[in-house]
């Protein structure tokens, strides 16, 4: 297994592993993490591949100092976080790297952090990042808006798979109008955590839409061991753009 990129707008490059397939067309889920290119440094945004090289990788294509910061601090986003000196993340998210949870152990020696807020900005030396903090999929997942490019990194919060409500809970009424906040700004193209295509800023719409009360109670049930009883809606198909696959613990909204 190797990593490899692709280059998904001006400076802002999509990092992936071979161990998946490396279409760009929808299909079934990967993980990719991204690099984003100042004039004087760059961010690498989640270490979301198994491979050890991945940072190593990064800071050659980068060709210059690379600051590591993550979407969220799931398991599948931390990939040989023990081994790097300091790592940029929400306050929110710091008890998963500290405590581990069901899922996941903790990270030691955990590295030095440093707190990302919404509305901070993050400067690369001729490019400005801006951080968006919309909890959800944990309490602390962000999203990174590159105005220069109109390319919002969106982790595992806006996406074609949502696992929701696992670490922290907010209302789905409350996590849609933060969708639709993000639909005011003026987006290109969207990349997550788990496609290697770009989505259109139409599937917020869509994630949207979804996610109202009428759509979750026709969602089925399931039982999970240790997790207890989930529902699981899926809308579309997975080989077309037009696709949500929610996961999540049931709630009393939707039961309502």
């Amino acid at each position: 297994m190797s990593v490899v990129s692709r280059e998904v707008a001006a400076g802002v490059f999509q990092l992936s592993s071979d161990s998946f397939p490396l279409s760009t067309e929808p299909g079934p889920a990967s993980r990719n993490a991204y690099l984003i290119k100042g004039a004087e440094r760059a961010l690498l945004f989640d270490l979301s591949l198994e491979e050890p090289e991945l940072f190593a990788y990064a800071a050659r294509l980068a060709d210059a100092p690379v600051q590591l910061a993550l979407s969220h601090a799931h398991v599948d986003h931390i990939y040989h976080l023990s081994e790097r000196e300091e790592v940029w993340l929400h306050a929110d998210d710091v008890g998963l790297l500290r405590r581990g949870c069901l899922f996941q152990r903790p990270v030691k020696p955990c590295p030095r952090l440093r707190f990302l807020r919404g509305g901070d900005r993050i400067a690369l030396g001729g490019r400005t990042l801006r951080v968006i903090h919309i909890p959800g999929h944990t309490d602390g997942s962000i999203l990174l808006w590159d105005e220069e490019t109109g390319t919002l990194l969106s982790g595992d919060t806006a996406a074609r798979r949502l696992l929701y409500g696992l670490h922290g809970y907010v209302p789905f009424a409350v996590f849609c109008e933060e969708l639709k906040k993000l639909r005011e700004l003026p987006i290109r193209q969207i990349y997550s955590a788990h496609d290697r295509c770009a989505l259109p800023p139409e599937h917020l719409d869509f994630m949207i839409e979804s996610l109202r009360p009428e759509f979750l109670r026709k969602a089925k049930k399931l039982s999970v061991p240790l997790l207890g009883q989930l529902i699981h809606l899926t809308r579309g198909e997975e080989n077309k753009l037009r696709y949500f696959d929610l996961a999540a613990l049931c709630r009393e909204e939707i039961e309502a």
